[in-house]
């Protein structure tokens, strides 16, 4: 299988097949094949959008993924940019509005030029015909001053008069009507005014030189006139110009070339004055075209202070002012925006920096470094942000620790549950008359119950059964100091005594002075403890503040004595023995307070009377079977799966 490079992996099959079309275009290019180059261009359309929309997705995935460049990003759509753009459209608005402004002003200046030109035709022709030819050299002479080579034309049926006499021949269509305006002759501009009286045609031509062009508006800048080539009769026309840019005479049919000649703009007030270089369409005839209008253009190159000084006057301190008043406006918005942007960055940068040490801190956390913490610089929201994270972190370490010392336990538990599992009983109890089955469910990892049986020779039995108060590893611990403290007793008894017949209330009194000595106060422990004579089957027992055993003989329940307090709890407690003559088919039945005082949802202990009814209802079933019956109806009484107390319960039956 055909493995890409990493590099090519990145740029893509799009990447690579666009690269290789514009390659192929550019050559095709260049070498003037058209069809190529055209389907080229075909192919390159789709790969260009294909290659494009993968870029805005990298810069998106790859330059947009942090919150600072996101951030940047606002800022220039949302600051930058329409700031930008402002100051785009003033300018341009500025310049714009100045340009036409210019415009107005020539076109303006250029309108009252010609508007004088018909105002003498029309006076002209209001005149008796007979006073025409005498008004009409007066008009010419008077106009020439403003418009050198200013020229009348009277058209009559005797004849055609010039004034002067030396004007240019003109032929006027008599087609023409009434008009007056710009006009282009012998390429060149002219205001004119064409009256047609009763008995006569008035025309009157007024070169338009450059400098008059030029000087339309006094210190405005260079003005000037175009007339755009036109294709007449399939024969290009020269065209006509006049005013800064001189067009030179060149043979039939030639086109016209500009010739160069400097532009004068008026001087530059300060370093804002620039330049200003501006067009605008302007309507003019020809002679030869009658009632037919074309389009010329109006040109001027200026300065912004030229343009306002022509419309406001000389007041050059009074604008030099609002011009000052103006950048001042400027320059205070620019020092706020800018002192919006330094304050805009500052917050935008602690918010970058708060979500990077964020961002840096949970990345570390997740490694499993809980020690680590955000540097706190200030008490905004970002700050309490960055405190909060320092306080999850050291309760997350705090946590850890706890959970690693609740492994700890539970591991230090498990060893406890084992050894105390070593301290119980391993075999069957032996049966001397007397079957003893007993049954311990501990309400957590280990038991504060002790129970024992041991043979003490003779074929006789002792067994014990006790309760620690509390729960867990300190009950634990006192239950396995009870187990080896009574052990110890009955081990030196057979090695000491054999002889002499062991007695529970001897064992009880050594077993409370012990426990009281090597304890503390609070620590003690009921105690029920009894030897079985297979012999005389006799039960000699000492019950020791614990709950009295119930014996069940012929279906009646009787209640064991008790012989004294609980063992630990005072040094000088005095204990006494019981003597209980059994027979074959008794049931004697040993508990703790974890089978009769667990309560239901309404608060109900299971107490000895349930106890008593299940113990009676089974009793001729196994053993085995009434302890189950017994430690699941416990728990069903609960309904809860964890236990308030350490449940035993140990059931001796005479055989």
């Amino acid at each position: 299988m055909l493995r890409m490079h990493p590099t090519a992996r990145k740029i893509g099959v799009s990447g690579i097949l666009f690269a290789v079309a514009l390659l192929g275009f550019l050559a095709v290019y260049f070498t003037g094949n058209y069809i190529g180059t055209v389907l080229l261009a075909l192919v390159l359309i789709p790969l260009t959008a294909i290659v494009l929309f993968r870029v805005l997705r990298y810069i998106q995935v790859h330059s947009l993924w942090s919150v600072r460049n996101r951030l940047l990003f606002v800022y220039v759509l949302l600051g930058l940019l329409p700031i930008f753009l402002l100051f785009v459209l003033i300018g341009v608005g500025a310049w714009a509005f100045t340009a036409e402004l210019a415009i107005y002003l020539a076109n303006s200046a250029l309108e009252r030029r010609i508007e004088s030109v018909d105002g003498a035709v029309r006076v002209l022709q209001s005149l008796p015909a007979e006073r025409r030819n005498s008004a009409a050299p007066e008009f010419q002479k008077g106009l020439s001053r403003e418009f050198p080579g200013f020229s009348i034309y009277l058209k009559s049926s005797t004849g055609e008069q010039r004034f002067p006499a030396e004007s240019p021949d003109i032929e006027v269509p008599g087609s023409w009507k009434n008009a007056s305006g710009l006009l282009v002759w012998r390429h060149h501009f002219y205001g004119w005014s064409h009256v047609i009286a009763k008995d006569e045609e008035i025309t009157a031509l007024a070169p338009l030189s450059d400098k008059m062009v030029t000087e339309l508006v006094p210190n405005l800048g260079a003005i000037g006139l175009l007339e755009q080539p036109e294709d007449t009769g399939g024969k290009k026309v020269r065209p006509a110009s006049v005013g800064a840019l001189q067009l030179d005479e060149a043979a039939d049919g030639a086109s016209a070339t500009p010739k160069s000649n400097p532009i004068h703009l008026p001087p530059a007030m300060n370093r804002f004055d620039l330049p200003l270089l501006w067009a605008a369409s302007i309507s003019h005839s020809h002679v030869e075209k009658p009632n037919e209008h074309f389009d010329g253009v109006l040109y001027i190159s200026s300065r912004p202070s030229a343009v306002f000084s022509s419309v406001f006057g000389k007041a050059e301190s009074f604008r030099g002012f609002l011009f000052q008043i103006f950048l001042g406006v400027a320059a205070l918005f620019v020092i706020v925006e800018s002192v919006a942007i330094v304050i805009g960055v500052r917050l935008s940068s602690r918010l970058t920096n708060a979500v990077n040490q964020l961002h840096e801190g949970t990345r570390r956390v997740i490694r499993g470094d809980f020690r680590h913490r955000i540097q706190v610089r200030s008490k905004d929201q970002l700050g309490e942000l960055g405190e909060s994270f320092n306080q999850m972190t050291s309760n997350l370490e705090r946590l850890l620790a706890v959970e690693k010392e609740k492994e700890r336990m539970q591991t230090e538990l498990e060893i406890a549950r084992e050894v105390q599992g070593q301290l119980y009983p391993k075999e069957a109890a032996p049966v001397h008359g007397l079957k003893l089955t007993v049954a311990n469910d501990p309400a957590r990892m280990v038991s504060g119950d002790y129970y024992d049986y041991t043979d003490i020779g003779q074929d006789k039995l002792a067994f014990a059964l006790g309760d620690v108060a509390g729960k867990g590893i300190s009950a634990a611990l006192l239950m396995a100091t009870l187990q080896a403290a009574l052990r110890a007793q009955i081990s030196h008894h057979q090695a000491a005594h054999a002889d002499v017949e062991l007695n529970p209330a001897s064992v009880v009194s050594l077993l409370n002075k012990q426990i009281f000595a090597h304890t503390a106060p609070e620590k003690y422990a009921t105690f029920f403890f009894a030897v079985f004579d297979p012999a005389t089957y006799t039960l000699t027992y000492t019950n020791a503040g614990h709950l009295s055993p119930l014996l069940l003989r012929n279906g009646e329940f009787t209640e064991l004595d008790s012989n004294g307090t609980v063992v630990g709890a005072f040094s000088f407690a005095s204990y006494n023995c019981s003597l209980l003559k059994m027979q074959p088919g008794d049931l004697l039945v040993c508990y703790t307070d974890g089978i009769t005082e667990p309560e239901n949802a309404y608060e109900e202990m299971f107490g000895e009377g349930r106890l008593k009814d299940l113990v009676k209802k089974h009793a001729n079933q196994p053993d085995c079977e009434i302890l189950q019956v017994v430690m699941e109806s416990v728990r069903s009484w609960t309904g809860n799966p964890e236990l308030f107390d350490d449940m035993t319960l140990l059931l001796a039956r005479g055989v």
